[in-house]
């Protein structure tokens, strides 16, 4: 039921303004894009955003979507759909910088929303979705002191229903009335990404967001733990003692977590330290793009890092902008990074969010290792029939689900093979 909404003039919606950002400081860590900016920055993109009514989607991954965009797609592709990615969890952190990205440090939806509640001198307005009728009016009440950076535009509680009973035309409605900068959702982080991706396109507010537990730490339902398990990594053990329910999730996660480390980041690390070619010995990169039939081309070669990107984020700016189906060529490829990496994702989560097609080809066995050890293996299953170059279908997004299994099998059988030497 609707708690409380003030109700205003609808604003246009924001698919126009949706515009993938080649450009953002983003890492590849285990198949999920991770921006790497500090606390200010973060707050400077969300402002901006507002400011110049540009769609800002946000994404926060920590273990949790880790595991879950492992095993569904649909949420995969609903995290890869984002505008801003910072990390959450300190998992992620600490494999990043295993990785050698150097992430200044954890940023979690709650460290965003109450830095925008200290700005007194811009105030913005949230709409809440989520959370019960009390926690809502909590929520208005605090958030209505006068104190706070934000004001409460409105508040609805769903309840426990699916994503598509929450995607009622009238509920889109309510929420775009209320005229709100930021929508805060909040009904769990899977059922919350599904509906965000499904409704992105009706909603009007310039920056949305899942941010879990969020509106309960602003309610004062749930306490946050302290400075030092924070930062730390032990804000999981503060989170067991607030809702002992938690503890099964956190048990998944950490099963991930151990099967990741072992699994592919120390494979990751070795696989660097035997292909990365040295300062004196680079192996220049070459690109080529041209428009092929339904599809834009480009072809990568010779080695990619986060020193060398600027060509290659140009060529995915103009590519995407053709508003076409985009095919990636990896044949050429003799190394990658995870900034390289990051690129391919940007490109891959905006494709699906605008529902066009990505294809990505990469036959040599060690760049299928190099992307398997990232956690990108989903990427080699983005399509199996390499397109002609006149042809007028479109191009396949993804494989059916026992092309991919065999896929896996395929690449995982091989991984290991000849100490990770290309056939």
């Amino acid at each position: 039921m609707t708690v409380a909404v003030q109700r205003g003039k609808i604003p246009s919606g924001h698919q126009g303004s949706i515009a993938p950002d080649f450009f953002r400081s983003a890492y590849c860590v285990q198949g999920l894009i991770c921006d790497v900016v500090t606390l200010e920055q973060a707050i400077h993109r969300i402002t901006a955003s507002i400011e110049e009514g540009r769609r800002c989607n946000i994404a926060t991954p920590n273990a949790n979507f880790l595991r879950m965009s492992r095993s569904d797609p649909n949420f995969r592709d609903a995290v890869l759909a984002s505008d801003l990615s910072v990390i959450d969890g300190m998992p992620l952190v600490w494999f990043a910088r295993a990785l050698g990205i150097a992430v200044p440090r954890r940023i979690c939806g709650s460290d965003l929303f109450d830095a925008l509640m200290r700005r007194t001198s811009d105030r913005i307005s949230a709409f809440f979705f989520g959370a019960t009728d009390d926690i809502g009016r909590r929520v208005r009440e605090r958030l209505d002191e006068g104190t706070s950076g934000v004001r409460c535009t409105g508040v609805y509680s769903p309840g426990f229903g699916s994503v598509e009973s929450m995607s009622d035309p009238g509920l889109i409605d309510t929420i775009n009335q209320a005229s709100p900068d930021l929508l805060i959702v909040s009904v769990g982080a899977r059922k919350g990404l599904l509906w965000l991706n499904r409704n992105e396109h009706l909603l009007s507010s310039p920056v949305i967001c899942n941010l879990g537990a969020t509106i309960n730490f602003v309610a004062g339902s749930v306490k946050r733990a302290n400075i030092f398990f924070q930062h730390h990594g032990l804000e999981w053990l503060w989170r067991i003692k607030e809702e002992p329910a938690l503890w099964k999730r956190y048990a998944l996660d950490l099963t991930t977590l151990i099967s990741v480390l072992v699994g592919q980041i120390l494979p990751c690390l070795v696989m660097r330290a035997l292909y990365k070619p040295s300062a004196t010995e680079p192996s220049a990169p070459r690109l080529q793009h041209h428009h092929g039939g339904t599809a834009e081309v480009l072809r990568f070669s010779g080695t990619w890092t986060e020193d060398n990107l600027a060509p290659a984020r140009a060529a995915l700016t103009a590519a995407t902008r053709k508003a076409s189906n985009l095919v990636l060529n990896l044949d050429g490829i003799t190394f990658v990074d995870a900034a390289f990496l990051g690129q391919v994702l940007i490109a891959y989560g905006y494709q699906r969010r605008m529902q066009r097609s990505f294809f990505l080809r990469a036959s040599s066995r060690k760049v299928e290792n190099m992307m398997r050890f990232h956690g990108c293996s989903f990427l080699l299953s983005a399509g199996q029939k390499y397109p002609e170059a006149n042809s007028t279908a479109p191009l396949p997004v993804s494989a059916n689900s026992q092309v991919r299994k065999l896929w896996r099998t395929i690449t995982m059988r091989g991984a290991f093979q000849s100490n990770f030497h290309e056939r």
